[in-house]
């Protein structure tokens, strides 16, 4: 999975390069929104399914998970190609094995959900991981389809895939490895990962309702999120003591400190949205939270928790 990230990295960085320099060679140029979706299937999928056999025992990883991490950068690369044609069938065809990809691991997630050990906080910051990813690649191939889901449209419909990709998969297997190394916390900071912990889980999706239901729902999901995102960030500087080796901390405090600027501005515009006055427009959202949430909170932190936990060999994993 690093491997995959890697090379998923590298084909995201090339994807800027173009778009950054004009070159489109006939084909729609992609924009920033586009692009910070694909840093989802590229980078952020392989870091996270990687971070999560980290922290788990690889024996214990079910069939249709290992399906999955084997066609997760072929099913990338085919989102990719999604983009490089107008909304409809050809493009949401090439999105649907990036779906296969969200269903197998939301079938992980279900057979957690329906096991003994369930409602150890390590299990549910899995099963919300997994049940979200799915989620987000349906609202995906709706996108590359040209569909308006419950009367959404663009850049709505993108942007909720996005939301399910970064704050429903990733946050909640980056709240299990921040709890790593606070094993024995004080009563003080075991309270607030409890309580950060419930926000990071049940955040996404009340967010994601809130556009549905009505806006006083909507405001409320979106400081929770906030409010729970930021104390991740807290407990992220709590943690770094505890991290070997040393740059590690590095990577965690970035992604502490990215959190924080990409949460107060999102507090600024959920606030803004509830009286329609907005105080932060979309695109400036998408620039800013964008890519402080997904380059600073999300990748950072994913590598930082990544180098910092025991590697698992090859005999582990079942690979020899």
């Amino acid at each position: 999975m690093k491997r995959s990230a890697f090379f998923g990295g590298v084909v995201w960085v090339m994807l800027v390069s173009c778009s950054i320099s004009g070159f489109h060679g006939g084909v729609p140029q992609l924009g920033l929104m586009e692009l910070l979706f694909l840093l989802g299937p590229l980078v952020v999928v392989p870091l996270g399914l990687e971070l999560f056999t980290r922290l788990n025992n690889y024996a214990e990883t079910s069939k249709v998970a290992r399906a999955a991490r084997l066609v997760q950068f072929p099913a990338a690369l085919l989102v990719v190609g999604s983009f490089y044609f107008e909304r409809g069938t050809p493009a949401a065809v090439l999105a649907l094995p990036w779906f296969v990809v969200g269903s197998l691991l939301g079938c992980h997630g279900l057979k957690l959900l329906i096991s003994p050990g369930w409602k150890t906080r390590k299990a549910a910051c899995v099963i919300a991981s997994f049940l979200y990813l799915p989620i987000g690649c349906a609202w995906l191939v709706a996108s590359r389809f040209g569909l308006n889901p419950i009367g959404f449209q663009e850049p709505i419909v993108l942007l909720t895939a996005v939301h399910f990709h970064f704050a429903g998969f990733a946050a909640p297997l980056m709240t299990c490895a921040a709890a790593k190394p606070l094993a024995n916390p004080s009563v003080a900071v075991s309270r607030v990962l409890d309580a950060v912990a419930v926000g990071v889980l049940v955040g996404p999706g009340m967010f994601a309702a809130g556009f549905v239901v009505g806006p006083h729902l909507k405001l409320m999901a979106a400081l929770l999120l906030v409010t729970s995102e930021a104390g991740l960030g807290f407990l992220f500087l709590v943690a770094c003591r505890h991290l070997r080796p040393r740059w590690t901390r590095v990577l965690v405090g970035l992604s502490a400190a990215s959190v924080f600027g990409a949460m107060g501005l999102a507090g600024v515009w959920a606030i803004g949205e509830f009286p329609l006055q907005q105080f932060v427009h979309l695109a400036e959202m998408a620039k800013f939270h964008g890519m402080a949430n997904a380059l600073g909170f999300t990748i950072c932190g994913l590598l930082g928790w990544i180098f910092s936990q025991p590697g698992t060999t090859l005999q582990n994993r079942g690979e020899i």
